[in-house]
C-alpha cells in the first residue's frame, strides 16, 4: 500500500507541474507514466502519438502480437510477469549468435540485425525501442521498402547520434507510433510507455 501511495502522490505532483491538456485521457496515462519513470517534466512537451495510436496499440496487445525489444534492458523493464498477464511474448534477439553472425556478414549493427530477424520470423510485431536509434532506422527502412510486417512502434531511443533524427523520420512516416522528439529517451522510458499501454489493454493489470 505504501508503494501505491507514493505512486499516487507522484502522479498528483506531475499533474500540478505540467500541462497535459493536449492529450486525451488514454494518452495522459501514458504521458504520466513516462514522466514518472524519467523524473522529467519536459516529456509532457516532447511525447508524440500518431493518429489513433493508443487504440491501435491496445488492439495489437489484445490480439497478442509478438513484442520485440531492441535491448534486454527494455525487456527487463516490461518484465515477463507483466507481459504474461496480457498473454504477450517478449523477445530480444540482440545477444543471439545468429544475429551477431548476420551483423558481421552484412556489416550491420546487432540492433539492426535483430530487427531484420524479427521482421522475417513474425507476422505482426510490437517494437519497443529504448536504446538503439539504428533499430528504429531499420524499422523505417523496412517500411519504406515495403518489407515491414504489420507493426506498432513504441520508440524512445536515446543519445546524440541519430536518436533525434530517427524519431523525426518516424514522425514523418505512415507508421503507428508512440515516441518523443529530441535526444531524450531510454530503456526505462520505453518500458514504462509500453507498460502503460498494457494497463489500458488488459483488465488484469
Amino acid at each position: 500500500m505504501k508503494g501505491l501511495n507514493i505512486e499516487k502522490k507522484s502522479f498528483e505532483i506531475i499533474e500540478k507541474n505540467v500541462d497535459l491538456s493536449k492529450f486525451n485521457e488514454s494518452q495522459k496515462q501514458i504521458a504520466k507514466r513516462v514522466i514518472h519513470a524519467s523524473g522529467d517534466f519536459e516529456f509532457a512537451k516532447l511525447i508524440r502519438f500518431s493518429n489513433d495510436a493508443v487504440d491501435v496499440g491496445v488492439n495489437a496487445i489484445k490480439e497478442h502480437w509478438n513484442v520485440v525489444c531492441d535491448v534486454n534492458m527494455v525487456r527487463a523493464g516490461i518484465t515477463e510477469e507483466f507481459a504474461k498477464k496480457c498473454n504477450l511474448n517478449l523477445y530480444c534477439f540482440i545477444r543471439d549468435k545468429f544475429v551477431s553472425d548476420f551483423a558481421t556478414k552484412y556489416n550491420k549493427t546487432k540492433a539492426e540485425s535483430s530487427i531484420i530477424y524479427a521482421n522475417k520470423h513474425f507476422d505482426k510485431i510490437i517494437f519497443v525501442i529504448g536504446n538503439a536509434p539504428t533499430a528504429l532506422l531499420e524499422i523505417i527502412n523496412l517500411n519504406k521498402s515495403g518489407l515491414l510486417k504489420p507493426s506498432f512502434i513504441v520508440a524512445f531511443p536515446v543519445g546524440f547520434v541519430d536518436a533525434a533524427y530517427s524519431k523525426e523520420l518516424l514522425l514523418k512516416s505512415n507508421l503507428n507510433y508512440i515516441t518523443n522528439i529530441g535526444t531524450k529517451g531510454g530503456s526505462a522510458v520505453a518500458a514504462s510507455a509500453f507498460r502503460a499501454l498494457m494497463k489500458l489493454a488488459c483488465k488484469e493489470l
